[in-house]
């Protein structure tokens, strides 16, 4: 009885429970199991097109705009490949924006719409295919003249692949590892395209190639270059000597980029290893980013200036292409390291300036390189530079130098003019300075995170390529050093006072005198006027001009406006001192605003000062020396000499004017050398 009345629990409590399920179930608009049509049905009995004959032309209108259609009379063919996919995995180690990738062509094409067969070996699991060169993405664009996405990229597996792009392209291979052995490939329903190889094709049988061919586009290749180009534009424009102008090319990248930045092929140290992959640059019927772009691969218009740079051998030799040697310079910019945020634009077109120089060993029509810009840029930069107006600013705006051809003007100059032996026997010339700021950034342990960091990384990588500090050429330039970097340069290396800034690289003049050792001063006011014009700030005091002043400040500048007025100097360096000067500001054939009573003093660290000591007659005051009231410089000799890093002048009061006031000027401030 027991277990009859269980049982009957049992079913009505399931019964309940299967009314409670029923009711929860959502009623959907499609019937299908397990979130898979067809109950996940066998992988056997899905449908894959697999016939060579049909053909996709869903695309073909757009496809005949760009980038053309194959002709049904060019041969489809079945190639069986060896592909060399050996290279070496360095492109963490390079440490520059965009390095080459394992891509390698085949020479082969896709036609629009065709199935494309690619048999890959067993136990082959690191390849990928690509077709199409275009990989810029135009769904940013509007009434784009192409389709936004017109290539393909698909993961290879062992055995048998199919693929079919509706645009058409060139076959490429990624291998995701380097292979020391050959792969053997073989591909299917393909057309040959009628590329230039380097060392391979002959150069006479490539032109009746390429006028037989109806492949749209083909591919200039050497070891270290690949150009994608028209077809078209290779009979209608045909070069001179395309083997010479792609074996140029081949060199302009092993010595003018792998060679400058320290890579080698087989070198000493392995962090130091060239890639071994070539760059590409892609011609579109439009970039996604302006007239061109840098990247992997470079990618750029569509149109006779780009394609005639590729193969003419005048223009590679005669200091052309700056467009091509300047997004190849983007992908090699070491930014976390060294290149600034001012110089996105400036450190990518050292390279055209490093195979002009290489260059015009044979050619010397070859230096300067050929930018419109340059003629008027640098020599602006430079006056700017050697100008003693005002506080400059090398990453400021004032428009003489918030430019990157104006930017590139310092750069150049340590290239160009620093000599061999220059700072010591052995240096080599400034050329290699590049060369030491890549292989310092590769062995760096750390990222600069400012520009600061990046600042000082120039600064000191130059000063220890020359052993000698830099700060005066850095300081004429504007371009701001820590403290930190200058105490340590400073310690290590005597200064350099060759006024290399007044160099003009263009024309390989100037740059040879010394300049005022006072440059590399660093004085601070604790006062000064801003309602003077260009005068009233401490610089003006330094600048070894009479007819500029120091003006303290009387209510409109920085400061206060009654005395104590100090005038405090980093001279750099430890220096021997005889005596300490200054001038009166002039006015007219007189003076004004003048001062009478300077009180001075020295130190070694900026913390603890000591008065000096002068001789008699000097001054009423003890420490201090008295101007009387005349142009030019005045000068006050101590009574022994000293040697002091720092020194400070002091206008304590108002009865240290003359007449009694608040408000004091100098023209000039220096000291008296041994």
């Amino acid at each position: 009885m027991n277990s009859v009345i269980l049982v009957k629990r049992l079913s009505v409590c399931l019964l309940l429970l299967s009314v409670a399920v029923t009711a929860c179930r959502k009623k959907y608009a499609y019937d299908f199991e397990d979130g898979t049509p067809g109950n996940g049905a066998n992988g056997s009995s899905i449908t894959i097109d697999t016939s060579i004959k049909n053909v996709d032309a869903s695309k073909y209108a757009q496809a005949r705009v760009f980038p053309g259609l194959v002709c049904a009379s060019e041969p489809r063919t079945k190639v069986d490949l060896a592909m060399n996919l050996s290279y070496n995995q360095v492109q963490d180690e390079l440490r520059i924006s965009v390095p080459p990738s394992p891509q390698f062509g085949t020479g082969l094409y896709a036609a629009p719409g065709e199935l494309v067969i690619i048999d890959v070996p067993q136990n082959e699991y690191s390849l990928s295919v690509q077709i199409g060169a275009w990989t810029d993405n135009l769904s940013v664009i509007q009434n784009a003249p192409r389709d936004p996405v017109i290539y393909s990229r698909s993961q290879l597996n062992p055995g048998r692949n199919y693929l079919r792009n509706l645009y058409g392209g060139h076959i490429y291979i990624f291998a995701g590892r380097s292979i020391a052995t050959p792969v053997n490939l073989s591909f299917t329903n393909v057309v040959k395209s009628p590329d230039f190889v380097l060392g391979v094709t002959d150069k006479t049988a490539w032109q009746a190639e390429i006028r037989s061919s109806c492949v749209p586009w083909l591919e200039l290749r050497s070891a270290n270059m690949i150009f994608v180009v028209p077809r078209q534009y290779c009979i209608d424009r045909p070069f001179a000597d395309i083997q010479k102008a792609m074996q140029d090319w081949d060199d302009i990248v092993n010595f003018d980029y792998y060679q400058w930045e320290g890579l080698s092929a087989n070198p000493a140290e392995a962090i130091d290893k060239a890639p071994l992959l070539p760059w590409r640059v892609v011609m579109d019927i439009k970039p996604v980013v302006g007239y061109g772009h840098s990247g992997f691969p470079i990618v750029v218009q569509n149109d006779y200036s780009w394609f005639d740079g590729f193969g003419n051998v005048s223009a590679i030799n005669g200091g052309g292409n700056w467009g091509v040697f300047h997004e190849v310079g983007h992908n090699n910019q070491q930014g976390t390291y060294w290149s600034w945020s001012t110089l996105g634009e400036t450190t990518c077109n050292f390279f055209a300036f490093k195979v002009a120089n290489r260059l015009s060993a044979v050619t010397p029509s070859s230096w300067p390189p050929k930018h419109p810009a340059l003629a008027t840029a640098i020599p602006a930069a430079i006056t700017w530079a050697s100008s003693a107006v005002g506080t400059r600013n090398f990453d400021g705006t004032d428009a003489a130098i918030n430019d990157p051809f104006a930017r590139l003007t310092p750069f150049v100059q340590i290239m160009s003019k620093i000599p061999a032996d220059w700072g010591y026997p052995g240096q080599q010339d400034g050329w290699s300075f590049i060369t030491e700021l890549y292989k310092k950034a590769r062995r760096s342990n750390r990222i600069s995170l400012t520009d600061q960091n990046k600042r000082d990384f120039v600064y000191e990588t130059l000063c220890e390529f020359t052993r000698r500090d830099m700060r005066a050429f850095f300081r004429a330039w504007g371009i701001t050093v820590s403290t930190i970097s200058l105490n340590k340069m400073g310690a290590l290396y005597p200064l350099s006072f060759q006024e290399i800034w007044k160099y003009n690289p263009l024309t390989k003049t100037g740059g040879d005198t010394q300049a005022d050792p006072r440059s590399v001063w660093l004085p601070i006011a604790s006062s000064w006027s801003t309602s003077e014009g260009t005068n009233g700030t401490i610089g003006n005091a330094f600048d070894g001009s009479f007819t500029t002043y120091w003006h303290s400040n009387y209510g409109t500048g920085t400061g206060p406006t009654a005395p104590t007025h100090t005038i405090t100097v980093d001279m750099a360096t430890p220096t021997t001192i005889k005596g300490f000067s200054a001038a009166l500001r002039q006015s007219g054939t007189g003076t004004a605003t003048r001062v009478k009573n300077i009180r001075v003093q020295v130190s070694d660290d900026n913390i603890n000062w000591t008065p000096v000591v002068f001789v008699t007659g000097a001054s009423t005051i003890t420490g201090a020396f008295t101007l009387v009231n005349m142009q030019g410089l005045q000068s006050f000799n101590l009574t022994n000499n000293i040697t002091a890093r720092y020194f400070r002048y002091v206008i304590s009061a108002a009865a240290d004017n003359d007449p009694s006031g608040n408000n004091s000027a100098l023209s000039e401030i220096n000291i008296v050398r041994p």
